[in-house]
């Protein structure tokens, strides 16, 4: 084990459901080159459910939510609670490869202006494809999440280290200092987008996110995976698109995109819950409409918090569980505070110009490896 290296990170595991798979990630942890502090963030809200991770992981912190709070919020409070340079959030449904953590430290440690690094992950259901390279954004700026069933080769696009728009936060390590400029999670998301809205943020202050092929983790057997993350998408979209002022041409775009399922649209039969395509349509119509509604309402709420902080002089308003949890859950508290709420529209707001000419950069980068994919399948 590197002592020098893993003096750098703290590791960040929130757990929502117990099981077996707590148990083998924290293994491939320790199994590693190095072996970071980790927080567990239990938000399984079952007493005595990680009890057997407190038996064979003595040396894992475990602090204990008594409720799910939410992913983000879960995250926000181990970044409080980190002393250390880096701070890595991880998945418990990946297991890390050996010098994955180790990999991810050099690239902070070899370029000064990295925000963030993000592992290869790979797929449970076929080894040899790529589950995640990182966020992207496609045309009209719609999210993407890079390599997604693509071939893992050494030939491949996905085997070279490149920027990207954000870290994927199942699999991705962060610099301290440089998050106290951008802030943290944005706990208003629910399940998705907010690890992109903070990768996003940091390209217009300046920084870089990048892909480091050379640092694998994978995905577990189980791994849950639902068609109703693509429901919290498009709601949190809506959100994203009202904080950074995103609208217009690139709208236009996106929905056209969208309708026509990009430039090679091919009509086919999707089996859906009324036995036929159109029924499948009409029922993913209906969900999606009500995720749109949601995100409505997200925006409703920020303009409407935002009126109520500057009326009352707030500079930062506590969105889910009271800050003071923060603080308590160690005696000598957070060397610094960051907001948990950082929810405000933003755009206009960022010293560095070039980060504009990052984000167009990072459109086309993501439209491209859209195009890859559509031509490749």
């Amino acid at each position: 084990m590197n002592d020098t290296i893993s003096s750098k990170v703290t590791l960040i595991l929130p757990v929502r459901r117990a099981g077996s798979q707590v148990i083998r990630c924290l293994r491939s942890i320790h199994a590693g080159t190095v072996v970071p502090e980790i927080f567990l963030m239990d938000c399984t809200a079952a007493p005595g459910a990680l009890d057997q991770v407190r038996r064979e992981f003595p040396q894992v912190r475990v602090f204990d939510f008594g409720m799910n709070p939410g992913r983000a919020h879960a995250v926000n409070t181990g970044i409080h609670l980190t002393r250390t340079p880096y701070v890595m959030t991880f998945s418990p449904g990946l297991a890390a490869g050996r010098h994955c953590i180790e990999r991810l430290c050099r690239a902070l440690d070899e370029d000064s202006g990295i925000m963030s690094a993000q592992a290869r992950i790979m797929s449970a259901e076929d080894p040899a494809r790529i589950s995640g390279a990182g966020w992207g954004l496609s045309a009209g700026a719609r999210p993407v999440i890079r390599g997604k069933g693509a071939r893992a080769s050494h030939v491949s696009p996905y085997a070279k280290k490149v920027k990207i728009t954000a870290a994927q936060m199942e699999a991705a390590i962060y610099r301290m200092e440089y998050l106290e400029v951008t802030g943290i999670l944005d706990e208003r998301y629910y399940g998705r987008l907010e690890d992109l809205d903070l990768g996003y943020r940091g390209m217009l202050c300046g920084f870089d996110s990048i892909y480091e092929p050379q640092a694998v983790c994978r995905e577990m057997s189980g791994t849950e995976k639902s068609g109703f993350y693509s429901q919290l998408e498009t709601g949190n979209m809506v959100y994203f698109r009202y904080k950074f002022g995103i609208g217009g041409f690139a709208d236009k775009i996106g929905s056209f995109w969208e309708r026509t399922g990009g430039i090679f649209p091919v009509l086919r039969k999707v089996p859906g819950t009324r036995g036929d395509g159109a029924g499948a349509a009409a029922d993913q119509a209906a969900g999606t409409s009500a995720a749109v509604e949601r995100g409505r309402m997200l925006c409703f709420q920020a303009e409407m918090e935002l009126m109520e902080r500057e009326e009352l002089g707030m500079s930062v308003t506590k969105q889910t569980l009271p800050e003071e949890f923060c603080l308590k859950v160690r005696e000598d508290g957070p060397g610094n505070v960051y907001p948990l709420y950082v929810g405000e529209r933003q755009e206009g707001t960022f010293p560095d110009l070039r980060g504009t000419l990052r984000v167009s950069a990072a459109i086309l980068a993501g439209t491209g490896d859209k195009l890859f994919k559509l031509l490749n399948n």
